[in-house]
């Protein structure tokens, strides 16, 4: 019911917000290619039912599909020249928010198939797989974001889709659906996005100083000082935030003509009195205990609940005081104006910081970014040497306890099992996995190196006598005394340990 909700809410968010664009898109298809706007197709949804999904139309519409495949592969006579943006954008898929508004589907879930390809689901998945709505996005979408141009390589596309890629779409979908949550649905959100709207561009020329060394060094004195003063000037700067969104939220319900006349008196004073009101339910949700730059879910988490719990006082406290000039929409808005201000400003401030601190780590400025499998003793000690030190950025913890799921090490989190290393928005701008746990047995160290080798990222494990090794393809350790470009920095962290 919860995620039908935020479904909803969504949905018509993003229609509104986006009506413009739609009209926009829908301009260009129709001046670009005789044919409807928005292009039907029939898939299978939730518990097996049939529903057509919308798009909106990217190819001409006489043309047949070549030997009656239904896939499209990169470089399809049939798409449109507008079609090919869309695609290339993933624009055309904005349609189906009128699918997840009428129930069909959702945000988040395993993406529908046509019928043809349904048929291929193992039958011991099956009831599972269709359990849940489709979704528009899933860990599987991020992974093959390129689909189309990997089945153009193959000479048989269906082939490759049915006995390669259908497989391990699947195995995602499965682990989803096994183990749903709102944090979940949020992060496949946000890694969509990321995936999406943060294509690799060149550079213009007038952001060359960018490149600036001395800048980013900068940056990453500036923002990783542990000054008493930090907390104070981050509740200053929250304040701005919530009073800066109040008159936002006047200047969206009122525009710019009416935003002054628009106001009482009062309102001014009501403002400051909202202001406190916030600043106090932030400090009892525990907002303010969190450095920036270990912005992650938990803290906007607590940013919601203090938001909409002062959204709600802030409103009781001007009706009962009979305060009718400020506006009722005002305070049903200012909330999520708050959540989007408060939660933004600290994602971007942990994403310069990361960047600063990858740019300025090592001779040559790549980032290393490690995925720890472990959350004991071994760990502890590695996080305590190895995080924040020479350019190393621990982004995960994972451990099979589950009285360590959600656990903070460094201000790292304990962000899942270990079998969810293969998972997209875990590995997502990893360069290495350490295996923290030098207690176990020889038959499953071998396991876990072989999952972590699975991921394409340079693996390395910690040993009993805490030292630190990578572990090459041939099974062997290559030690640290060899002062390579990764290892370079490392291996004398743990001398004094």
């Amino acid at each position: 019911m919860l995620k039908r909700c935020f479904d909803i809410c969504l949905a018509i968010v993003g229609l509104l917000l986006l009506a413009p664009l739609f009209v926009l898109i829908a301009l260009s298809i129709k001046l670009d290619s005789p044919g409807p706007v928005f292009f039907r197709q029939q898939r299978v949804g939730r518990y097996g039912k049939l529903f057509d999904i919308y798009k909106f139309r990217t190819m001409t519409v006489a043309a047949p599909s070549a030997a009656g495949l239904q896939l499209t592969v990169a470089g399809d006579a049939r798409i449109t020249t507008v079609g090919a943006f869309l695609r290339r954008s993933k624009l055309d898929e904005l349609a189906q928010l009128f699918d997840v508004l009428r129930g069909t589907m959702s945000f988040v879930g395993p993406r529908p198939e046509v019928p043809r390809y349904v048929e291929h689901y193992p039958p011991q998945w099956r009831d599972r797989l269709l359990s849940v709505r489709p979704g528009i996005t899933d860990f599987a979408s991020v992974r093959y974001r390129d689909e189309s141009d990997l089945l153009a390589q193959t000479s048989d596309p269906e082939r490759e889709y049915i006995e390669t890629i259908l497989p391990i779409k699947l195995q995602y979908a499965l682990r989803y659906v096994d183990a749903p949550s709102l944090s979940t649905d949020l992060r496949v959100i946000g890694l969509t996005l990321r995936t999406v709207f943060v294509p690799n561009l060149s550079m213009p020329r007038s952001f060359d100083f960018m490149n600036n060394p001395k800048l980013w060094a900068w940056l990453d004195q500036a923002m990783s000082a542990l000054r008493p003063s930090n907390r104070r000037v981050a509740v200053l700067v929250d304040a701005l935030l919530i009073l800066a969104c109040w008159h936002i939220t006047y200047l969206f319900r009122l525009g710019f003509e009416r935003w002054q006349p628009g106001r009482p008196w009062y309102d001014d004073y009501v403002s400051f009195g909202v202001v406190v009101v916030y600043l106090l339910c932030m400090l009892f949700a525990g907002v303010p205990r969190s450095p920036w730059r270990f912005f992650a879910f938990d803290d906007f988490r607590r940013i919601v609940v203090a938001s909409l719990a002062a959204g709600l006082i802030s409103a009781v406290a001007i009706l009962l005081a009979q305060l009718v000039g400020v506006w009722r929409a005002v305070l049903v808005l200012h909330p999520f104006f708050c959540i989007f201000a408060l939660a933004g400003t600290r994602m971007v401030y942990r994403l310069v910081w990361e960047q600063a601190r990858a740019r300025t780590s090592g001779e040559s400025y790549e980032p290393r970014r490690a995925i720890v499998l472990g959350a004991g003793y071994a760990a502890r000690r590695l996080m305590t040497s190895l995080h924040g030190h020479d350019g190393w950025t621990v982004l995960a913890l994972l451990d099979d306890d589950p009285a360590k799921q959600e656990l903070r090490i460094a201000g790292v989190r304990v962000q899942g099992k270990l079998p969810d290393l293969c998972l997209p928005h875990i590995l997502a701008g990893a360069t290495h996995v350490i295996l923290a746990m030098p207690g176990l047995g020889a038959e499953q160290r071998e396991g876990l190196v072989l999952m972590a080798r699975q991921t394409g990222l340079i693996v390395m494990t910690v040993s009993a006598q805490m030292g630190l090794s990578e572990e090459t393809n041939d099974a062997a350790q290559q030690k640290f005394e060899d002062g390579s470009a990764d290892q370079r920095g490392v291996k004398d962290l743990f001398r004094n340990s």
